[in-house]
C-alpha cells in the first residue's frame, strides 16, 4: 500500500548568498518514478573553492538534497553550497524528482540509489566524481533537509566514499501521519552504512513529522536518556543528534523547518534563516558549527560555550 506525504520546504524570497558566485551546472540520471528505471534527466549545480585559500585542487566533494519541493538551486541550497565551498569543497546541489508524494522506503531507496550509486557513471556521484577539480578518493559529505535528508542518510549504502552526514529534519517514521506511526525501517541505524560516529542528525521539538526522541535516536543510533535534548557519540567524535527546543530560535517555535525564522505553524516553511541558525552563530545546533565538523569528516567537533 503506497501512503503519502508532503515536506515541503519553502525558499525564503530574499538572500545575500550566491550573489557573484560562478556556478557550473552539469546532468546525471536520476530514477525516473514514471519507468522505474534511472534514466531521468537532472541537474547538478556546483561551486568550486577560491584556489587561492585551497590550492587548484582536486577537491573532495559535498552533496547538499533539497526537501520536497525544494529546487536545487534555490537560495538555501546556495547557502550550503556556498559554505562548504568556504571550507574547501567542491560543494554540488543536486535536482532529483521531488514532487512526488509518495514517500515510502521503496521510493527513498530508489531516489537515494540514483543518486549515491557510485557503481553507475551516469548517477548523481559518477558524474560528480568525474567532474574537473573533484576527487571522490578524497572523502565526500552529504547533507539534506527533509526527504533530502532521508536520502542522505542512505548515501553511504551506495557510496562507499561517503565520510560524514549531516541531516536536517529526520527519522525513522512518521509521527503525524496515518496510521500513525508510519516506520521507515530503511532509515534505522541498523540497515544503514554511515557509521553513527559519523552521523549527525538535528530536528525540531515540534516537528509534526519527525519530531520526538525516538525518532531521532532510531536515525542515530545513539541513546540518551529521556528528556536528552542533545547527546553526543562517546568517543569524542562530535557525531550524535541534537533536538532544538522551542526557546531556542527566534520565533520560539521549532517546526519541521526550525531554521526558517517564518516557520510559525507546525507544517509552515518560510522566512528567512533564523539568527540563531545561520552562518555565524555558533550553538550546537547551528549551520556552521555542523558544517564545521562535517568538513572534518565527522572526526570532532567544536562545541559552543553555551551548548545551545
Amino acid at each position: 500500500m503506497k501512503r503519502a506525504l508532503l515536506l515541503l520546504v519553502s525558499l525564503y524570497a530574499v538572500s545575500a548568498y550566491g550573489r557573484g558566485i560562478s556556478y557550473v551546472t552539469i546532468n546525471y540520471q536520476s530514477y525516473n518514478p514514471a519507468t522505474g528505471n534511472f534514466d531521468l534527466t537532472q541537474a547538478i549545480q556546483y561551486q568550486l573553492p577560491d584556489p587561492t585559500t585551497f590550492g587548484a585542487g582536486p577537491y573532495p566533494v559535498f552533496i547538499y538534497i533539497p526537501g520536497t519541493y525544494e529546487p536545487y538551486n534555490d537560495p538555501l541550497a546556495a547557502m550550503f553550497m556556498n559554505q562548504m565551498a568556504l571550507r574547501g569543497f567542491l560543494a554540488a546541489s543536486v535536482q532529483y524528482m521531488n514532487t512526488e508524494t509518495n514517500q515510502t522506503c521503496t521510493e527513498y531507496t530508489a531516489r537515494a540509489q540514483g543518486i549515491y550509486d557510485a557503481t553507475r557513471a551516469t548517477s548523481a556521484v559518477g558524474a560528480l566524481c568525474s567532474a574537473a577539480k573533484s576527487d571522490c578518493n578524497k572523502g565526500i559529505t552529504t547533507s539534506g533537509i527533509s526527504q533530502g535528508a532521508e536520502l542522505a542518510l542512505q548515501s553511504a549504502d551506495f557510496a562507499p566514499q561517503v565520510k560524514a552526514v549531516f541531516a536536517l529534519s529526520a527519522g525513522d517514521q512518521f509521527i503525524n501521519v496515518l496510521p500513525i506511526p508510519f516506520k521507515l525501517p530503511c532509515e534505522d541505524k541498523v540497515n544503514t552504512n554511515i557509521p553513527a560516529n559519523r552521523l549527525t542528525v538535528i530536528d525540531g521539538i515540534s516537528d509534526p513529522y519527525f519530531g520526538g526522541q525516538s525518532n531521532i535516536q532510531g536515525v542515530s543510533g545513539l541513546t540518551c536518556p529521556n528528556g536528552t535534548f542533545q547527546c553526543w557519540s562517546p568517543d569524542g567524535s562530535g557525531a550524535g543528534w541534537y533536538i532544538v527546543q522551542d526557546w531556542q530560535n527566534a520565533i520560539g517555535f521549532a517546526g519541521h523547518c526550525y531554521f526558517f525564522d517564518g516557520n510559525t505553524q507546525p507544517y509552515s516553511c518560510g522566512g528567512t534563516p533564523d539568527p540563531n541558525w545561520k552562518p555565524g552563530a555558533t550553538y550546537n545546533w547551528s549551520l556552521g558549527t555542523n558544517l564545521d565538523w562535517l568538513a572534518t569528516f565527522g572526526t570532532h567537533r567544536n562545541f559552543s560555550p553555551t551548548g545551545y
